[in-house]
């Protein structure tokens, strides 16, 4: 009787089929390819091959980096061939480093864009002083919290400003840089060199302008979370109660210290309400009063923005009365910005945050089942929309499209809901046909509201497509203006009087 092996041939342990520990086998004999029946494979221990490595944080980037490779690649592609990982490892390390050092070329393409946040965009966020942060990146390209900031900056420029791709050159070939490479640079980046545990102001306003360019590019959740981020890292560093974390060095590249809590706070609260969650800094800010303001454009702009919100902040809760309703929009009334303390663009804002406000206050009434057709108030009457479209329009017609496009797509949404509202108060509300005159009404501000947006709603396929129908269901209800008319046999006038009539309607 033939000595049988204890273990399966290498055949049928490559084929994982059942081997008689014969020379040779029964299965290598019965098969119908010419197979060599062999046992000189070395015998495997049974079960793991390796205890698998605990991650572990890494103080350098370049640690972190090479464990990363080492979890993501299998144990028993790492047992066959050492010699294949360590001709490939040095070339992946090479590159990451490479990347985080920002090369020479990257850093032209950026010193580029911040000069655009400079020229466009620095009266929406006026708290980088763009020069100091082009000569900090010169000097410490691998600096990671100023590589950080120039890229989160420069992603939120790029994509609020509609830059087109940027043409760099890296290895002697073109490569696009566009708004979604600077921020996957950012956050590889930042994620390798624990930022969280060595917090800065600079890592601050990273985590605020990675929210600037999610929120563009409407990921809800990443944009969220970003300014979330950005607020409780402020409040790590107690930038809510005074500016000691803004002091030394890793401060020279902030601008105007005195808003920059209030810029994260008024960010945070606009946001969240768009998505109709409550913010997560539920205290109230303390409208601080600035000695230079009156003479600083940027300043005085931003304190009365938030004046906006701080009013505004007390219609938040759950349980709102009627009365607290109607102070807090006439508060929001009296709070006028003065054109020639502040930017276009700022005004631009203020004008429409307060508008959009408004419109919230009344949609908070009616949810509550305080309006009414009767009532003494105009907030509380069902045409209120009407009237905060009228105001809209009226403000906007002093801005251009280039005041507009830096305020980026917060802005757009809030115009959005005005005139999304003022559609539904046209389809639902029959007493507003009752307008039949030749003047400018409802009907008219929704026209126009449409025809101020649609340039702005290219991106956002899905608004534009509802305001668009809104609009036109609400234009085709309109009244005729021509039931008013006198008949032509009563002019005795001829038809001019007619056709000039009919040329006024829209």
């Amino acid at each position: 009787m033939p000595n049988l092996a204890k273990r399966a041939c290498d055949t049928c342990i490559a084929r994982k089929v059942r081997c008689d520990g014969a020379l040779p086998c029964a299965t290598c004999g019965a098969s119908t390819r010419k197979v060599q029946c062999t046992y000189v494979r070395p015998a495997q221990k049974r079960g793991p091959k390796a205890r698998r490595p605990s991650i572990q944080k890494a103080p350098s980037y370049e640690k972190t980096s090479r464990f990363s490779d080492e979890t993501r690649t299998p144990t028993l592609l790492r047992d066959a061939s050492e010699s294949i990982q360590t001709r490939v490892q040095p070339a992946i390390l090479s590159s990451q480093i490479l990347a985080f050092q920002s090369p020479p070329v990257l850093v032209d393409t950026i010193a580029k864009v911040i000069s655009e946040y400079e020229n466009h965009s620095y009266s929406v966020w006026p708290v980088i002083r763009s020069t100091i942060l082009a000569q900090q990146l010169a000097l410490r390209p691998s600096d990671e919290s100023t590589f950080c900031l120039a890229t989160a900056l420069c992603a939120a420029t790029i994509a609020q400003l509609n830059i087109p791709p940027l043409e760099s050159q890296e290895d002697g070939e073109a490569v696009l840089v566009d708004s979604s490479y600077l921020s996957r640079e950012c956050i590889r980046i930042r994620e390798q060199c624990d930022f969280r545990e060595h917090l800065d102001v600079r890592w601050v306003l990273t985590s605020f302008f990675l929210h600037v360019y999610h929120a563009k590019v409407n990921k809800r959740n990443s944009a969220l979370m970003f300014i979330q981020e950005a607020v409780s890292s402020a409040k790590l560093l107690g930038l809510d109660k005074d500016d000691q974390a803004l002091q030394g060095p890793v401060a020279e590249v902030v601008d105007n210290r005195e808003i920059l809590f209030s810029l994260l706070w008024v960010s945070e609260r606009g946001y969240s309400m768009h998505l109709g969650l409550t913010p997560s800094f539920s205290d109230q800010l303390i409208v601080k009063a600035v000695n230079d303001a009156v003479a600083n454009t940027h300043v005085y702009g931003l304190i009365e923005l938030s004046k906006l919100f701080a009013v505004f902040d007390q219609c938040i809760g759950t349980d709102v009365s009627e009365n607290l309703l109607v102070e807090s929009e006439k508060a929001l009334q009296v709070l006028q910005i003065s054109a020639d303390k502040t930017t276009t663009t700022r005004l631009a804002d203020h004008s429409i945050t307060r508008e959009w406000m408004r419109i919230i206050i009344w949609q908070r009434a009616l949810s509550a089942g305080y309006l009414s057709s009767f009532s003494p108030s105009t907030l509380m009457k069902f045409t209120f929309p009407v009237a905060v479209s009228h105001d809209l329009l009226a403000a906007l017609r002093n801005f251009s499209s280039e005041d507009l496009l830096p305020l980026g797509r917060d802005q757009l949404l809030k115009c959005y809901e005005i005139a999304n509202t003022l559609a539904d108060t046209l389809l639902c509300n029959s007493i507003l046909t009752d307008s039949t005159t030749l003047q400018c009404g409802p009907y008219d501000f929704l026209h126009a509201l449409y025809q101020k947006l649609h340039p702005f709603l290219y991106l956002d396929h899905t608004l534009d497509s509802i305001l668009r129908e809104k609009t036109a269901q609400a234009l085709l209800c309109a009244p005729s203006r021509l039931w008013n008319l006198d008949p032509p046999s009563a002019l005795n006038q001829g038809e001019e009087s007619t056709v000039q009539a009919i040329s006024t309607i829209p």
